[in-house]
């Protein structure tokens, strides 16, 4: 398990933006602190937060867009997601990892908690959470392949990309929307 402390910077090859990510990994789990600045239409200016446990398994999720209320999700350990009111979430069950539309550090998810080998592929179920026109959380089918060492292939949908992977699984290369600076 990777632990310790790491600071990440992604930039947009698209549109103009730009994240920051504060990574925490510890015995206890995971801690994701991201904010991201971008021009996707209009001005966008995104806090988010992922907790999540030693094995990578998401268990709170909070999304805080300048100007807009957060989302929050909790997920508990039997399986269930709920709502920052705890309102329960039942049109995600068995969902585990969260993608947020924008930014890559979210592959890294279910690239660290599945540990395929070359070769190997796997579908889940994500909460897929869209931040433009204002926040929504679905649930979304998503597939992985590990194609290599540092290479995945991720999909969604008619959506195909091949992702660069440093030896963390943190994406540094997302052709034609990402590219990883430090």
């Amino acid at each position: 398990m990777m632990t310790g402390n790491r600071e990440l910077m992604w930039s947009a090859l698209a549109w103009p933006a730009t994240e920051h990510l504060a990574l925490r990994t510890d015995g206890d789990g995971v801690r994701a602190d991201g904010a991201i600045v971008a021009l996707d239409g209009r001005p966008t200016r995104l806090a988010y937060a992922i907790e999540a446990g030693p094995d990578w398994t998401v268990r709170r999720l909070t999304v805080a867009p300048y100007g807009e209320p957060d989302l929050v999700l909790d997920r508990r350990a039997d399986g269930r997601w709920f709502d920052g009111s705890g309102a329960e979430r039942a049109d995600l069950a068995g969902c585990v990892d969260v993608d947020i539309a924008l930014t890559p550090f979210t592959n890294t998810l279910p690239i660290r908690r599945l540990g395929l080998a070359a070769g190997e592929s796997a579908g889940l179920r994500v909460v897929y959470v869209q931040v433009d026109h204002g926040l929504t959380a679905d649930a979304v089918d998503q597939r992985y392949e590990r194609l290599g060492p540092d290479t995945y292939r991720y999909s969604s949908g008619d959506f195909t990309a091949d992702l660069t992977v440093d030896d963390d699984g943190l994406v540094t290369d997302y052709p034609d929307l990402w590219r990883r600076l430090v």
